[in-house]
């Protein structure tokens, strides 16, 4: 450890954060003079270890610490959370971070100042996080803005595998958003301004895209992406082409442009002063163009809006520089852990950030797992040869080093990386990124020069889009689900990597952590235990439920979705990862109870990316829409699609007896409401059953009560959301629940549940269980007794 002296400290310190981050353990701030005094006493004893022990139990208390204020705030009395409400507000404040696009609108931080009610000015403090759903205007950096809007805490949906975008926001100390539908919305005061400095920034980063957008509208958004950090231009289906391709990390600026950017500009300074005899004389070259190229790497960091990454990559090379100019040999891993240590110390949350970890292990892979891969080849002198070799080395290096990561937070992982850097490095890291830096000052300067080199970087835009979508084409791993005890055993095992000295140490370490980690994934018996287990999804507005049957077969009913036709895809934004991080790859029986955006939108993106054995559907109308879309889809994988009806003979599936109750044949097209037209069956689980009931409304139910003696269950599912037109007082005196489920959204705009259902289930002692207060439930049977869970804080409980 005396070689890398940093290392006991970034432990204890990452240990303290991950201790707050993951289990909620927070302990005394006290705690941390007292252990300061301690390790400060142990400097003075001939052995070592105490200091180290302390030293590292310092940290650990520093980093459990440093997340307190983001996980436990402490709101004054004028926060901005204490004006959430229903109600709309105006609000007036300063824009605290360069506006970014996204889909069609823009979003941004302001640090408000003050609200105005009854006429009245209030003055606020905190950070509001403001999406525009339409529309980008000029907003920089800045800017006094005023606008109205419903001031909203940000929630989680309460879903396993989900994204915890409440704890991501809290980490930039933002705990109250809002949306106005419009740029047209936000009233721009032009005052005097803020933050000056990086107002210009952003002013130029933006005549700068302006620039490239105008000149090259087609690729004009990678290019906008890769060379001022606007992302946000990029479109969709150029996204997913780039992620399934596994060159993603491409599209945004990072430590990899960054060093391209440095090298570059080293080395072309380095020739181009070396021809002059009285500078190579007078001047140490080498120290003198790592000063002289250090403010264009810095320039370039502002101009791409002193993103996380682009920040580390800057530390890091300011840290080599400074070690090379005091001719300080430096040690590539302890120039890593240094930037980490520097980083974490001022904004500890930063090890949350994805960015940073697939930054940080891709670095860290370049440097342990390359030369490891390289090893076999150590024999071969053909310098052309080795080149590729290690080109290749390196590039499995990074995708091997980033692949539990991506998987556990992407829910993908792709060999197609390997193959794509091939074609992503040498033409946009290398040429366009080059090329497009180069222009970036003749914009002003001289416009025509600017278009030439920007020409040259579109077409190798072009040239490497074309080949990157067919590489694409390639199928991606079949890791789906990767947990934290999978992570707890990777990263131990990359720290004994950075610790040992020799390769066949190392090669023994990679084994046994293989090893571990297959042992981890073995199967168990197909639900040995023999339950029934029905997972009730939290997906906002919308509908979704996971059947688990004893024998492991899965069944979904329904796939959510949103009301709007622009709104988030549930299936792949949602569904698709829960049902990943439960261990779900493949679906047996999907079933739509009725063809409504909020329960078929998100079964589009589910059919594309799982298996299905069979589609069942009450087939009450020839699809139209995205109902039409999802059946086509399906015919193009040839999964059968089975018509089901109350006429339809009940099926049993790992012991469970699935019947049939609606709609009727001979009501079929009878009715113009779906809702009614919903698909209704029932299951029976030993002394177990649940009655599924789709949307239906009162007509619906007088349908079903023509047959009252197959109404009777322990568990049921409330039609139509809880809305006051269905759940009548017959259904539930024939049917006679002790528990039911409602799936609603939290806040939504129909008021459902509605006040007179949940009346009507309390007054019969019915326990209910809602998605919107309760998060995603979960009732598992033995075909005996019954027991429930909901999930929240990434358990169930």
């Amino acid at each position: 450890m005396t070689s890398r002296p940093l290392i006991l400290p970034l432990l204890g310190m990452v240990g303290g954060l991950l201790s707050a981050h993951h289990l909620n353990i927070f302990l005394t701030p006290y705690l941390l003079p007292i252990l300061l005094i301690v390790m400060l006493a142990c400097a003075i004893l001939r052995s070592r270890m105490p200091f180290l022990f302390f030293l590292t139990a310092f940290f650990f208390a520093w980093g459990n610490a440093a997340l307190q204020p983001f996980l436990r705030p402490s709101y004054p009395s004028n926060h901005l959370v204490r004006f959430v409400s229903h109600v709309p507000v105006t609000l007036e404040g300063i824009v605290a971070t360069r506006p970014e696009a996204k889909d069609e609108g823009m979003r941004f931080v302001i640090a408000a100042e003050r609200v105005f009610r009854d006429g009245k000015a209030i003055p606020v403090e905190g950070r509001l996080l403001v999406h525009i759903r339409e529309g980008r205007g000029n907003i920089l950096t800045g800017d006094r803005v005023r606008l109205a809007a419903r001031l909203r805490q940000p929630t989680n949906l309460g879903l396993p595998g989900e994204f915890d975008y409440r704890r991501y926001l809290a980490y930039r100390q933002i705990y109250v958003t809002a949306s106005v539908l419009s740029n047209d919305n936000i009233l721009l005061m032009r005052e005097a301004a803020a933050y000056p400095f990086q107002r210009r920034f952003d002013s130029l980063a933006g005549e700068l895209g302006d620039f490239i957008g105008k000149r090259f509208p087609v690729e004009g958004g990678i290019l906008r992406a890769i060379l001022v950090g606007e992302r946000g231009y990029v479109n969709k289906r150029t996204e997913e082409i780039y992620a399934r391709a596994g060159v993603n990390h491409i599209l945004s600026i990072s430590g990899f442009h960054i060093g391209i950017i440095a090298v570059t500009i080293y080395y072309l300074l380095l020739k181009l002063l070396a021809r002059s005899e009285i500078l190579a004389l007078g001047l140490n070259l080498r120290r003198t163009v790592l000063l002289v190229a250090l403010p264009p790497v810095v320039f370039y960091l502002y101009i791409a809006g002193l993103a996380p990454a682009t920040v580390r990559s800057v530390i890091m090379i300011a840290i080599a520089t400074i070690a090379l100019l005091l001719e300080r040999e430096t040690d590539p891993i302890n120039t890593l852990t240094a930037a980490a240590f520097s980083i974490l110390i001022f904004t500890p949350q930063t090890l949350f950030d994805i960015s940073f970890q697939l930054s940080f292990l891709a670095i860290w892979g370049l440097i342990i797992l390359t030369p490891l891969f390289m090893e076999p080849f150590s024999s071969i002198n053909n310098t052309k040869l080795k080149n590729l070799l290690l080109f290749v080395a390196a590039s499995a290096a990074a995708i091997t080093v980033t692949l539990l990561p991506v998987a556990h937070m992407f829910h993908r992982t792709s060999v197609a990386g390997l193959i794509g850097n091939f074609v992503a490095v040498p033409l946009l890291g290398y040429g366009a990124v080059v090329t497009g830096f180069a222009s970036l000052p003749l914009i002003h300067l001289a416009p025509d020069a600017a278009h030439f080199l920007l020409g040259i970087a579109a077409w190798l835009v072009r040239l490497s889009g074309s080949l990157i979508e067919i590489i694409a084409g390639i199928p991606p791993l079949p890791l789906r689900s990767v947990s934290l005890l999978d992570l707890s055993v990777f990263y131990p095992a990359l720290l004994a990597l950075t610790l040992v000295k020799t390769y066949r140490m190392r090669y023994s370490v990679c084994l046994l952590a293989i090893a571990t980690l297959f042992m981890l994934h073995i199967p168990a018996g197909a639900n040995s235990n023999r339950m029934l287990r029905i997972t009730f999804f939290s997906i906002g507005q919308g509908e979704s439920t996971l059947i688990t049957f004893p024998d492991g077969r899965h069944m979904l009913v329904d796939g959510g979705g949103s009301l709007r036709d622009d709104g988030m895809d549930t299936g792949t934004r949602y569904l698709a990862p829960a049902l990943w991080s439960m261990g779900v790859d493949r679906l047996d029986i999907v079933v739509l109870s009725h063809p409504h955006p909020d329960h078929l939108k998100g079964l589009i993106s589910l059919a594309e990316l799982f298996p299905i054995g069979e589609f069942w559907e009450s087939g009450i109308e020839e699809p139209v829409g995205d109902h039409a879309k999802l059946r086509s889809i399906l015919a193009g994988q040839g999964v059968p699609v089975r018509n089901i009806t109350s006429a339809t003979p009940s099926c049993t599936m790992g012991n469970v007896k699935i019947t049939p109750l609606a709609p009727a044949p001979d009501t079929l097209g009878c009715n113009s409401d779906q809702n009614d037209n919903s698909l209704v069956f029932k299951l029976i689980y030993g002394e177990f059953s649940m009655l599924f009931t789709g949307d239906i409304g009162h007509c619906g139910e007088k349908m079903l009560l023509r047959d009252p003696g197959k109404l009777g269950c322990t568990v049921l599912k409330v039609p139509h959301h809880g809305s006051r037109h269905s759940t009548t007082p017959m259904l539930l005196d024939v049917a006679s629940p002790l528990v039911a489920f409602i799936s609603a959204g939290a806040g939504n705009s129909f008021g459902l549940p509605s006040p007179e259902t949940i009346s009507r289930l309390h007054q019969r002692g019915i326990s209910v269980f809602r998605t919107d207060l309760h998060g995603t439930v979960e009732v598992t049977s033995d075909g005996k007794g019954y027991s429930i869970r909901t999930y929240s804080d990434g358990h169930f409980h």
